[in-house]
């Protein structure tokens, strides 16, 4: 595989787009309303149009890319490739956006509020989807990977108040982050294994890399993995995207539905040509793929609440599609793109649908629904095509698709026999419960009389437009596969798909698979007929499979296994938990000590100079810490404290540092202001504090030794750093290159604000979250009785006297 390249500006600017007019949205959202959603369209629309400029100049069936560098040291490149499934997941993403933002701006009140956040959050969501699918650097894609799954948690908790989106919000972030780790994981080894960090390189390679891997290349696969299944909600993490489903009903179409529950799928087909050859490939891909179809479709026929249905059939979709890329010969795969095309015209329509249901009623519950066809027939054209796309029954794109995976499965079940016949048989058991469960969402919907319980009001037209858009296409291209099928022919990809042209075609003859399909249709039929006359009522839902449950005990009981580690440990104290550290410490680095021993024979090598200045200096600074232990009150002990801060000056003035010497001697004198403010805090009676007396206890004793430690550690480490000094030390090539590259004469300077600026830069940042943190624990943290009690036993006599009163 060959790629060419090309100029990214456009490409570049179509991804950028929603997250610059982000900022713009936000900041006019109080000013204008439920009017900032046409403000939010725009960014959509123009990227649809810059990636249709891209694609005009692009050649089908070609592999493209383009680079600006990043991080160059650490291999982060912005690298970006146009191939099929890169274009055809931007359209998805750009296209489905249009017609969300286009649903929302129906969808929300006029009243409410925060809409400026919520459509900012969607547009950096978008850039971030774009970035991701866009991505042919594996460390640049994850960290559009992770960006979308902070958008998303901004997204399912826009209704904050309502403990339920709180719940889903966290439950969401917590499995994509933890997943999201294992995919770090899986990336970091892929490219040290492969030597880079890009995609196109790694897959041109052929898979040389895995001859020298050895159990690192499953390995590798299996945390990869692991990444995509917590982002497509696949078992064992299937049971976020449920919970999710507190989101308003435009995220759920757009995050749960089309977008970000596909990127597993999309790093499935990206994975595919890179490890398919592994034997864990297809048990890992389609036996977990083919479980969680089963398991979802169980789990939809089981529930009576609209998104809720709809989110256990997607987590059935999601494995339908990444266990589809299990099956995959050494070829490649056929007709991937049909699938998950066809999943996003109905599910995309559907979850539409219970929107406007919601809104029009107030319910999305099934058992209170009835008699929405006749009041809107225009909601209910779309329904019915999407739930007999989701059925798979003719003329619909869903069908093209289950015939497609039935043929596939039985053409494998000729060279696996029993594990075909297995995933063959719980394909059809899929499809038997999705066409039960579709039966019950239409027509107890749409059909029937409407509770009297029931308060409607019509959906306007522009509420009902996006679904039937999406309905049309599903039952259009239904009718005649073969123009999809051309389309998506264009987006072949050369190591993903077979080659040849594969047609699709409404009637493919009577074969084994019509057949099973024609079983699947009317055992849900009769399913349906069976579930009605028991009116529903089926057992909960085992205690194994409670997922969500086991997951919330699991953060909670970790959180109270915290609280009692630091309540063990007093951590609140530092004198209980210091000692620990560094008794930890000196063991380890005396440990180490103990074998180079050797190394301390070069000491009598080294200049021992003695200057009478620096020793003055010295003496000064004991003296000080001294003052420190024997004086009585706080402030007398902060003003020798920082007395011998000042004495530190003198060290630098003596190395001949004027910057360091300055900085100390600012550094100090803030410190001691500050503290000073803290102290007047105290009451007048605590200001005598305490005075340092050594007494022969075990705690003392300690502590001396602790100290005495620290001090010969210290010693050790300059002695060691001075006998072993590097061949060619940074030092001057930090001063030669100080003037040319970074423009100042300063090396100090320049070390810190350009040769380290990210270090300076993360110091800064650890500075202002303490200070916030600090501030916030003075002015509105609020303890309750028992918190005050526990903190009054360590802090100084009087501390909390000044704290505000509770309300």
């Amino acid at each position: 595989m060959e790629a060419v390249t090309f100029a990214p500006t456009l490409l570049v600017a179509a991804i950028a787009l929603p997250a610059l007019l982000a900022p713009v949205v936000l900041a006019l959202g109080r000013a204008i309303g439920a009017r900032t959603g046409y403000l939010a369209l725009l960014a959509p629309v123009v990227s649809v149009v810059l990636l249709s400029i891209v694609v005009a100049g692009w050649e089908p069936g070609t592999v493209a890319t383009a680079s600006i560098s990043w991080v160059p040291t650490l291999g982060i490149n912005l690298t970006f490739i146009l191939d099929g499934i890169s274009i055809f997941y931007g359209f998805i993403i750009g296209g489905i956006g249009v017609l969300v933002c286009w649903y929302a701006l129906a969808y929300f009140d006029a009243e409410k509020k925060n809409l400026g956040w919520f459509y900012a959050c969607l547009l950096l969501f978008m850039s971030s989807m774009l970035g991701a699918v866009f991505s042919n650097n594996l460390l640049s894609l994850f960290v559009f990977w992770e960006i979308t799954g902070i958008a998303s948690f901004l997204l399912i908790g826009f209704t904050h108040e309502d403990p339920e989106a709180r719940t889903g919000a966290r439950r969401a972030l917590l499995v994509t982050v933890a997943t999201g780790l294992c995919l770090m994981t899986g990336f970091i080894m892929l490219g040290q294994l492969a030597g880079t960090y890009e995609l196109t390189a790694i897959i041109s390679g052929g898979g040389e890399w895995m001859k020298s891997a050895g159990l690192l290349a499953p390995v590798t696969l299996l945390m990869i993995m692991l990444g995509a299944f917590g982002k497509s909600a696949q078992f064992p993490f299937h049971f976020w995207l449920p919970g999710a489903m507190a989101a308003p009903t435009p995220v759920s179409t757009y995050l749960h539905s089309a977008t970000m529950v596909k990127l597993g799928v999309f790093l499935t087909a990206r994975m595919f040509p890179v490890f398919h050859e592994l034997p864990l490939w297809l048990p890992l891909a389609s036996g977990v793929g083919f479980f969680t179809m089963l398991l979802g479709a169980w789990m939809a026929l089981r529930s009576h609440d609209l998104k809720a249905i709809l989110a256990y059939s997607t987590v059935s979709q999601l494995g339908f599609l990444i266990a589809y890329y299990g099956l995959g010969s050494a070829q490649g795969v056929r007709y991937d793109l049909v699938h998950v095309i066809s999943h996003v015209f109905y599910k995309g329509s559907l979850f539409m649908m219970a929107g406007i249901v919601d809104h029009a009623t107030g319910t999305r519950d099934l058992r209170r629904l009835g008699g929405l066809g006749a009041k809107m027939p225009l909601t209910a054209a779309a329904a019915l095509v999407g739930v007999a796309s989701l059925a798979a029954m003719p003329l619909t794109t869903g069908f093209i698709s289950k015939e497609i995976m039935l043929a596939t499965l039985v053409e494998f079940a000729g060279s696996h026999r029993v594990l075909g016949i297995l995933f063959l048989s719980g394909v059809v058991l899929s499809a038997t419960l999705t066409v039960a469960f579709a039966l019950r969402l239409f027509l107890h919907a749409f059909r029937g009389p409407m509770p009297a319980s029931v308060h409607f009001h019509a959906p306007s037209l522009l509420l009902q437009i996006p679904p039937l858009l999406l309905a049309s296409l599903a039952l259009g291209f239904g009718i005649v596969p073969g123009q999809l099928g051309a389309l998506l022919d264009n987006l072949r990809v050369p190591y993903l798909h077979e080659p040849g042209h594969h047609p699709l075609h409404l009637w493919h003859g009577f074969n084994v698979a019509l057949l099973l399909s024609a079983v699947a249709i009317g055992a849900g039929i009769f399913l349906y007929r069976h579930l009605q006359r028991r009116q529903w009522n089926m057992p909960a839902i085992p205690a194994p499979l409670r997922f969500d449950e086991y997951f919330d005990r699991g953060v909670d009981g970790l959180g109270k296994a915290a609280k009692k580690l630091t309540l063990t440990l007093r951590a609140d104290w530092p004198p209980a938990y210091l000692p620990i550290v560094i008794g930890t410490l000196l063991i380890i680095f005396f440990s180490a000590v103990l074998t180079h021993l050797d190394q301390l024979a070069g000491m009598r090598d080294l200049p021992w100079d003695i200057d009478p200045w620096r020793c003055l200096v010295g003496l000064l600074v004991t003296i000080g810490l001294i003052a420190v232990l024997r004086l009585r009150r706080w402030t007398a002990q902060l003003i020798a404290l920082s007395v011998t801060g000042f004495f530190l000056t003198f060290y630098f003035v003596l190395y001949r540092a004027p910057d360091l010497a300055m900085t100390q001697i600012l550094v100090e004198s803030a410190s001691v202001v500050l503290v000073l403010v803290l102290v007047a805090r105290f009451s007048t009676g605590s200001r005598a504090g305490t005075r340092f007396e050594f007494r022969w206890n075990k705690r003392q004793i300690l502590r001396a030794i602790l100290s005495i430690g620290m001090g010969v550690m210290t010693t050790l480490l300059v002695l060691f750093a001075d006998l072993n000094r590097h061949p060619d030390p940074v030092g001057p090539h930090m001063l030669q290159a100080s003037q040319p590259l970074a423009h100042g004469t300063n090396a100090v300077n320049t070390i810190l604000v350009d040769f380290r600026a990210f270090d300076t830069m993360g110091e800064i940042t650890v500075l202002l979250i303490a200070a916030l943190a600090g501030m916030g624990l003075l002015v509105r943290y609020r303890r309750s009785k028992r918190h005050d009690g526990h903190a009054d036993a360590y802090a100084p006599p009087g501390f909390l006297m000044g704290r505000r009163k509770e309300p």
